[in-house]
């Protein structure tokens, strides 16, 4: 379990001998510090009365609270034995209707504020809850867009180091889907450093520019020569009449009236003959397939030309093994058909029937179509980059919303419940701060109707008499004002004047009873009402055994009005006045007095020591670990008695010589002086009765060799511990295990195993 806060939730102390380290404590509601003198207490209680460096609960201020320290500066302010004491106004006695009223009022002001704390605690809650939630999708929705953040990383710029920002951009979106793909292209143009433009590729303008060019017709004709001179029959006879064709073509300029192929002399007419060996038809037909021919060859050569000319410089991001593929396989095609008319015109007779060159263009055509959409593309943007780059980021952003969208919408939906909750958390505080004005003007006006000093002063006379100081009494001074006593004079009884040359002891006793009632009441009829924190600094100083009895049995009920605020089962007082205590002593013996099962209260009590070293003091919280439940932490008191501490070196000594030493005075305190027994008697009941208990052990000649030794180191002659008060600073650890194993068993033997667990706790 946790300390529970009270009214002081921090103090920072850095004067004096705190400058070195300014240490930080956080009080709970009863606070017990113990140091020798000088080492800083009044130090730490000025501060927490000046104010400086607390922090109270609520955003409460120094304002809000009425803070009662009683110290030396207390009581030479105070007790002077001419000026007198001014009163002390309460509400009066006899008016008990109107004091339960109050006390009623108190009370319910008490239970507005636990609702505002409890409220005040579920909005924490549920804020932290929120901070988690955020923090959560934040981190999700980071880890989620890793990789698309990394891709388009430009886009980034200003949301890089902050999620926070990231997803408040994000939420700045609406949520589209995009091609990944698209912005990817989008992305690498806007941003790149070396965007320019580039020229596109040359288009086909039809597909069916090779597939439709006129004069196809003749390829599929049979193309024969009809004349009918000697020459013609025979070049028919002999199947030569196209062979000869060819050659007269081709040499006729050049033989000088010989034949090119025997090298004979030719008759002056033969030219004539020749050409009448071949008819106007077959002539015209012939004509017609040379200009098939150069039609074909001029568009495809223009058509590959254009196509073979890619743009410069290349858009980089196209791919042109494709494009290559199929311009080569155009060319292959082209080649193909122009040998496919060539062999028609060597051969006039043969029909040949070309390939389609269409569908490959088609091809082709979209996949220009196709690049010249990108470089387009990349052009547009290039002309307006700014603009192309202002539309990436948006569209990036859509995107990561659209990814996000779910997981933002269920951080929302949750967060909307959150928020509603803390409303109406609200609407409780609020209610209750209203319900707190209310019951505060009631009190102001009860207050004011009823206030009196005499209680105050009889009731410190009673105390001075029951504690056996009736030398001297409190009395009303001559000035009054209408019924109300407004000063106190401390007179001798004897003769009726006033007390002189009172001793330290006295003052300083009649200072804290004036002081107790200051608790009780008020120093003026001021109609409001604070919350109380006290602060008692080394109240038993020069006062004898009597007083000290009286003021310790006083705080004890201080403190249990104070406990009241946690827990007012089993209360020794009734209650709730004093909201926080804090209660500084050098003196053991009244450490000891008022912290009386006190450890046990872990949650609303705390200890501290206070110590010094080279002019630099310290504040130690005492406090460790349960043996029993290793989560848990327990209250220790640093002020002890003597068999306690033994018992507290038992459990931290390492050296086997060190213990046996301690145990041996344990047992001498205990078993000899407490419980009587002799040494015999204990070596019989322990070494004989019980022999057994060493009998199933592995060890069990060691062990039972080892108590021996421990008991024969008993001294009946030997005085046991007195029973004085010492202050005991824990900083050992380490334990003998076999030691502490047969030291125990001793107990056990002897009926006291319980003793011996509550030693063992206790220390």
């Amino acid at each position: 379990m946790e300390k529970l806060k009270s009214e002081i939730t921090s103090v920072v102390i850095s004067d004096a001998t705190f400058k070195k380290n300014s240490p930080i404590i956080h009080p709970t509601f009863i606070n017990y510090f113990f140091g020798n003198n000088g080492t800083g207490k009044s130090t730490i209680a000025k501060t927490i009365k000046s104010g400086d460096g607390v922090m109270f609960k609520n955003g409460d201020n120094l304002n809000d609270y009425e803070i009662l320290l009683y110290d030396q500066n207390y009581i030479d302010e105070n007790i002077k034995e001419h000026d007198g004491l001014p009163g002390v106004f309460t509400v009066n006695k006899k008016n008990a209707e109107i004091e339960k009223e109050i006390a009623s009022l108190l009370e319910s002001e008490e239970q507005s504020w636990e609702k505002i704390n409890e409220a005040t605690s579920s909005i924490e809650a549920l804020e932290n809850r929120q901070n988690t939630l955020e923090e959560q999708i934040k981190s999700k929705c980071w880890e989620k867009t890793k990789s698309i953040r990394k891709q388009f990383a430009k886009t980034q710029n200003g949301y890089r180091s902050s999620k926070k920002k990231f997803i408040d951009e994000v939420r700045r979106h609406d949520a589209k889907e995009h091609d990944i793909k698209q912005l990817d292209t989008l992305y690498s143009i806007a941003y790149s450093k070396s965007a320019r433009q580039y020229p596109l590729f040359n288009e086909i303008q039809s597909i069916a520019v090779l597939d439709n060019i006129s004069g196809s017709g003749i390829l599929s004709k049979k193309i024969v020569n009809s004349a009918d001179t000697d020459l013609a029959v025979f070049l028919k006879q002999i199947g030569a009449t196209e062979w000869a064709r060819q050659g007269h073509d081709q040499f006729h300029e050049r033989t000088n009236g010989r034949c090119p192929y025997c090298s004979q002399l030719l008759n002056p007419d033969f030219e004539l003959e020749f050409v009448r060996s071949f008819d106007d038809q077959y002539e015209s037909n012939r004509h017609e397939l040379n200009e098939f021919l150069k039609k074909y060859r001029d568009s495809a050569n223009k058509l590959f030309l254009s196509l073979a000319q890619k743009p410069d410089p290349l858009y980089p991001d196209i791919n042109m093994e494709g494009y290559d593929d199929k311009l080569r396989l155009i060319k292959s095609l082209i080649t193909s058909n122009i040998d496919k008319i060539q062999s028609k015109i060597d051969e006039p007779t043969r029909v040949v029937v070309l390939e389609k060159i269409g569908p490959l263009l088609d091809e082709l055509s979209h996949l220009i179509t196709k690049f010249n959409k990108s470089i387009i593309e990349n052009n547009e943007i290039v002309t307006s980059l700014n603009q192309k780059r202002e539309e990436c980021q948006q569209k990036i952003f859509e995107y990561l919303a659209n990814m996000l969208k779910i997981d933002i919408e269920e951080f929302d939906s949750a967060n909307r419940d959150i928020n509603e909750e803390i409303q109406r958390k609200n609407k409780v505080k609020q209610a209750a701060s209203d319900n707190i004005n209310g019951f505060k003007k009631k009190i102001r006006q009860l207050n004011k109707q009823t206030v009196e000093t005499e209680t105050a002063m009889n009731n410190i006379n009673l105390m001075l008499k029951s504690s056996g100081l009736q030398g001297f009494h409190l009395i009303p001074k001559q000035e009054m004002s209408g019924t109300l006593i407004r000063n106190y004079e401390i007179v001798r009884n004897d003769s009726g004047h006033v007390a002189e040359n009172l001793s330290e002891g006295e003052r300083n006793f009649i200072a804290f009873l004036y002081f107790l009632q200051q608790v009780y009441g008020n120093n003026s009829t001021s109609e409001e009402v604070k919350k109380k924190i006290i602060i008692i600094d080394d109240p038993v100083t020069s006062m004898d055994s009597g007083t000290m009895f009286i003021i310790g049995a006083e705080i004890r009920k201080l403190i249990e009005i104070c406990r009241n605020n946690v827990d007012n089962r089993d209360s020794l007082a009734s209650g709730n006045l004093i909201k926080q205590i804090f209660i500084f002593t050098h003196n053991a013996f009244f450490q000891r007095d008022i912290t009386s099962l006190r450890t046990k209260e872990y949650q609303y009590v705390s200890f501290y020591l206070i110590t010094k070293h080279d002019n630099c003091s310290e504040i130690k919280l005492c406090e460790k670990i349960n043996p029993n439940c290793p989560t848990q932490k327990l209250n220790f008191n640093p002020v002890t008695n003597s068999y306690t501490a033994l018992w507290r070196e038992y459990k931290e000594t390492k050296s086997c010589l060190s213990l046996m030493n301690i145990i041996r005075r344990i047992l001498e305190y205990y078993f000899l002086q407490i419980c009587g027994y002799t040494g015999d008697d204990i070596r019989r009941r322990v070494l004989i009765d019980h022999r057994d208990e060493f009998a199933d052990k592995d060890d069990s000649t060691g062990q039972y060799q080892l108590v021996s030794s421990m008991l024969a180191h008993m001294s009946a002659a030997r005085f046991g511990i007195s029973d004085d008060l010492l202050f005991i600073d824990d900083n050992l650890d380490g334990n003998v295990d076999q030691y502490r194993k047969s030291f125990k068993l001793i107990f056990k033997c002897m009926g006291q195993e319980q003793h011996f667990n509550m030693m063992v706790d206790e220390a």
